[in-house]
């Protein structure tokens, strides 16, 4: 096969420079990331199809009624999550003085910015720039140099940035798993760190602590990945016995003050049982498994699961041929960094792979791992020439071309040909497309570099292009509660029996429908929005027609609560006074 860089020469000439213009694009691709992650952080009102609202209610919650140890919903006790995501709320909120959707995202976006530089750290210091040897076998021309640890370690960072779900979904909602990530992937590293200087008081300790928060943040999943990844590594390397070190003892004891501090003070303030809080803790872990969903039904998603996964973290996800061509089994014996990461995925992966009732979402603690081990076999164990890079490579040509030429559409697609600006929007757009498009046509030994900025335009597109259209739809929530404060100012205002606060399928422990009801009216009114089944002179209740038939009302005005369910602002009055339903 004809090569398209004669390696060695081009190592021995032009290496330099090339690592310089790799450092500078580096710094560049980085810098436009950010401006794209935070310039339309809150440019959409709260989302209607993800727990974004519950996250944003619970924090508002807190806040009216001033208990900032009891996280609530409509006033009711909220149990299925611990409550110090909702404190990092809290603390947005009060930066930015207002309950925007850019107060309640910006803890999500931070946490992102740091997720990545944490990976940058770890995998920038232990990653092997050059391939081992094996049996005599000569490296690859890559191991000679043109590839440092650096380069290795951003592709990692913004490959967990900027796959497809993380960049174009997660990272424009306020929710808790990419905290929950970090925090979990910082753990992750600190057991190889430490196990690497034998420093095991350093490692469970740091590691139970990072435990703590992640259960203050999420619950019981933290536990589960601690037991695991310190099972799994102390295994393999065949120090089972660490596991007994009395530092371990002095981690668990640290994770139960952290954790028991909270609890006391919770139950010291809401006298009730310890059962009511566990079960539900536990549900929340338990209620996605095969215990719920039988054999069948898991056995389905076990097939079908890595191939979902498959496209949602696209376009990275395309050099999982990699693992299949490569001889990865004498990597993981050499290079123990690489074998922590994906020894660490797997054992983890499976906790996912076997239960149904799972969300891309709640792999993002996973993703780093992966990815560590699909760029050093990219970077490090394939050659710019090598065949194994060509599918992954003519998948990445074909998306550029398919979205330089694609992006047009918004010229004339109904929703955004109206948008001010769409004719020069969409060219600025298309030309940073075709521009990166064309090099990855050219002769190149780092096109998935130039991938990673082939997302990081379509980002700037999707703000200028895709986002706008979206902002009536998702704002009559929110002009809706604006006059429902309006109408009953002055006066109580409840939710009548189950009309809000139901998500109207019987399941207490899901998402509530209504949440984003409840919240919009709850800050404008700057009062919990309570459900109530008693009645009160002067008060004002939002009912709908299950929970009215039978009483004596008059209708002040109407409403749309999610999803399309119509409702009435009422005000009941003695029997014979007004219109019986």
């Amino acid at each position: 096969m004809k090569s398209e860089i004669d390696a060695p020469a081009f190592t021995s000439t032009v290496r330099q420079p090339l690592l310089l213009r790799w450092r500078y694009g580096a710094w560049v691709l980085a810098t436009l990331a950010i401006v794209a992650l935070f310039s339309h952080l809150g440019a959409l009102p709260m989302d209607t199809h993800s727990d974004e609202a519950r996250r944003a209610l619970v924090s508002l919650e807190m806040i009216l009624s001033g208990d900032y140890l009891t996280p609530t919903v409509n006033g009711i006790r909220y149990f299925n999550k611990p409550p110090l995501y909702n404190w990092l709320i809290i603390g947005s909120y009060w930066l930015f003085g207002n309950y925007s959707s850019l107060a309640l995202r910006f803890p999500m976006a931070l946490s992102l910015v740091l997720f990545g530089l944490t990976i940058f750290f770890f995998v920038r210091r232990y990653v092997p720039a050059q391939a081992s040897s094996l049996r005599g076998k000569s490296t690859p021309p890559l191991s000679a140099g043109l590839v440092t640890p650096s380069v290795i370690a951003f592709a990692v960072a913004m490959m967990l940035v900027t796959n497809a779900r993380m960049w174009l979904y997660d990272s424009l909602l306020g929710l808790i798993d990419i905290t929950f990530s970090w925090v979990t992937y910082t753990a992750f590293l600190l057991v190889y760190h430490f196990e690497r200087r034998r420093n095991y008081w350093a490692l469970y300790l740091s590691t139970y602590a990072l435990t703590a928060i992640g259960f203050m943040l999420k619950g019981l999943p933290s536990l589960v990945f601690e037991g695991l990844t310190l099972l799994t590594w102390f295994s393999y390397t065949r120090q089972f016995r660490r596991l007994l070190h009395p530092a371990h003892w002095a981690g668990i004891i640290l994770f139960a003050l952290l954790v028991g501090t909270y609890y006391v003070a919770y139950f010291t303030r809401n006298q009730i049982p310890f059962r009511d809080l566990a079960s539900v803790l536990v549900d929340q872990s338990a209620r996605r498994t095969v215990v719920n969903y039988g054999l069948g039904q898991t056995l389905r998603h076990m097939l079908t699961y890595p191939f979902e996964m498959m496209h949602l973290f696209a376009p990275y996800t395309a050099l999982v041929v990699l693992l299949f061509r490569s001889k990865l089994w004498c990597v993981l014996r050499t290079e123990p960094f690489i074998a922590f990461n994906t020894l660490t995925f797997l054992v983890n992966f499976i906790v996912y792979w076997a239960s149904p009732e799972v969300f891309a979402r709640y792999l993002f603690p996973l993703l780093p791992l992966l990815f560590t081990v699909l760029a050093y076999l990219y970077y490090v164990q394939t050659a710019p020439t090598d065949p194994r890079r060509i599918w992954p490579e003519r998948i990445w040509q074909v998306i550029g071309v398919i979205l330089t030429v694609g992006c047009w559409t918004a010229v004339w697609y109904p929703e955004t040909r109206s948008l001010p600006g769409i004719v020069w929007k969409t060219a600025i757009v298309c030309c940073l497309l075709g521009l990166v498009t064309w090099s990855m046509f050219r002769p190149s030994i780092n096109r998935l570099g130039l991938m990673l900025a082939l997302m990081v335009v379509v980002r700037v597109g999707y703000n200028w292009l895709v986002l706008p259209p979206r902002f009536e739809q998702r704002d009559f929530h929110r002009k809706t509660a604006e006059r429902v404060a309006s109408r009953t100012r002055g006066a109580p205002l409840f939710g009548f029996r189950q009309t809000i606060g139901s998500d109207r399928s019987n399941d207490v422990s899901t998402y509530q429908a209504t949440d984003i009801n409840s919240f919009y009216i709850a800050a404008y009114r700057n009062d919990i929005l309570r459900i109530t089944d008693q009645k009160i002179d002067g008060a004002y209740y939002i009912a709908d027609s299950i929970s009215l038939p039978g009483e004596w009302y008059t209708v002040v005005d109407t409403l749309t609560l999610f999803n399309h369910h119509p409702a009435y602002i009422v005000r009941f009055k003695p029997a014979g006074t007004a219109v019986l339903q």
